[in-house]
């Protein structure tokens, strides 16, 4: 415990500072900060420190300077509060006999020394922090108008050996990457791979392409988990890739020719999906893929190895997001609120005196659909590496894509990894209204409000430019 009138003395820049000890939390190193576009420009991003998301301010950007590359010296000064607050600084100095006026930063520059109050040198910084936490509880009109069509089916697709598969979405947990160890199980069949350790307990992984009879290969580097339910229990099915998140009429779904079940798998096939441009999806069922025997089997391993799975009961305490990339940030997206996920096509049409973060329109289906370029949105500098995905939501009355890099996941956050955003700005708080901490490492996600993704202006504006948009077919 720090002396009565010792102060933490610490280096930002040529600047050299103290703050009264008494008043520090504590000191770490610096860890991975997410950045959040919209946010005040002293905010370096979020941090995971003990458990809660927490603030951190470029100290150095504050103080009107320019931020130093992070080094091996770099910590966080954790300011007591709820949330606590972080401070980046390039070096802590020591701990010094000293006053320092409560709730203010001794400054020395140039060889003067002044006091600078925290709570006022922020409020410049980080004016209109003050967030209605009533209203963010209230469900966005996308999520609700999203989930009010009874008539349509959302899946999730996926290809394996080049041919188009696809699953209900609401039998989908999870989808994650393929992981690197996989233990293998005595006595099983070729379809089995093993288990791997999965949210505090043992996930069985089986090959797909086995039990669909398909050629067997070894997974390249997009494959994917996907983690369904059966009955009480999860499994993890490898595929090739992920395609798509897409919804259907129940009309477009019909049954599946009896020949498409007579190969030397023993996964059937459930339904057949009929596509806008004559492309058959073959869809599947969990408590379809395996004889019964073989679930029996499946269930058995798991009880041998001393482990439960999880049950539906509560799996269901979980909320799903669409995880998305942007740069080198991931962001999330509620589920719910996703049309769809489509390709961006090659060429879209342009739009005069639209606005820069309007990429253009495209055309979906038939109809126009107006596509915001994400990367200018959020600031992120340079260009995706591969071919932009769309994330189809609807915004008030307004079907609009977002362009982003990839859609890499589909994860399963717990009720106690979800909680509401700390202070970031009027604008960062109402898009990213909640965050999500995925790992114990500090691993976190900002949550999307779809309803803020485009304020009611711009919707507008979007709605104007797909109803005067001409596409070619």
């Amino acid at each position: 415990m720090a002396a009565a009138g010792a102060v933490l003395t610490f280096r930002v820049g040529d600047r050299r500072l103290a703050v009264a000890a008494d008043e520090v939390a504590e000191v770490v190193r610096r860890p991975r900060i997410t950045r959040v576009p919209h946010a005040p420009a002293g905010l370096a991003g979020v941090a995971s420190i003990r458990g809660e998301v927490a603030p951190v301010v470029a100290l150095a950007r504050v103080l009107g300077g320019e931020e130093s590359q992070a080094t091996d010296r770099s910590r966080i000064v954790v300011l007591h509060g709820a949330p606590p607050l972080g401070l980046a600084v390039d070096e802590v100095t020591g701990l010094a006999d000293g006053e320092a006026t409560p709730g203010g930063l001794l400054l020395t520059e140039a060889g003067e020394t002044r006091i600078l109050a925290v709570d006022e040198l922020l409020a410049a910084q980080f004016a209109g922090l003050s967030r209605n936490r009533a209203a963010r509880a209230t469900p966005s009109r996308a999520l609700t108008e999203a989930t009010s069509a009874e008539t349509q089916v959302a899946l999730l697709g996926f290809r394996l050996a080049g041919q188009p598969y696809a699953l209900p979405l609401e039998t989908v947990r999870e989808v994650v990457a393929l992981p690197r160890a996989i233990a293998a199980l005595p006595r099983t069949d070729a379809a089995m791979l093993g288990v791997v350790d999965f949210r505090r307990g043992l996930l069985p992984v089986v090959a797909t392409r086995v039990l669909l009879g398909l050629p067997g290969e070894a997974p390249g580097g997009g494959a994917r988990v996907i983690v369904t339910a059966i009955g009480d229990s999860r499994v993890g099915l490898v595929v090739d890739q992920l395609t798509s998140i897409l919804r259907a009429s129940e009309a477009a779904i019909g049954p599946v020719p009896r020949v498409l079940n007579r190969g030397a798998g023993e996964a059937h096939i459930d339904a057949m999906l009929r596509t806008v441009d004559d492309g058959l999806v073959s869809v599947l069922a969990p408590e379809r893929l395996f004889r019964d025997e073989t679930v029996a089997q499946i269930l058995e391993d798991g009880r041998q190895k001393g482990t439960e799975m999880t049950t539906a009961r509560e799996r269901r305490t979980g909320q799903r997001f669409l995880i998305f990339g942007l740069g080198e940030e991931r962001y999330g997206f509620p589920i719910e609120a996703v049309q769809e996920v489509v390709t961006l096509p090659e060429t879209v049409t342009r739009l005069p005196r639209a606005p820069a973060f309007v990429a253009g329109v495209m055309n979906l289906r038939g109809a126009p659909l107006p596509v915001v370029d994400q990367r200018r949105r959020f600031g992120v500098p340079g260009s995706a590496a591969g071919r932009p995905r769309v994330i189809v939501t609807r915004v008030g009355e307004t079907l609009v894509g977002f362009a982003v890099d990839t859609v890499t996941e589909i994860l399963e956050a717990p009720e106690e990894s979800v909680s509401a955003t700390p202070e970031l700005g009027a604008d960062a708080a109402r898009l990213f209204d909640r965050v999500a901490q995925l790992t114990a490492d500090g691993g976190m996600v900002l949550l999307v409000n779809p309803q803020e993704l485009l304020d009611r202006a711009e919707a507008d504006l979007l709605a104007a430019l797909a109803d005067g948009a001409q596409l070619a077919p």
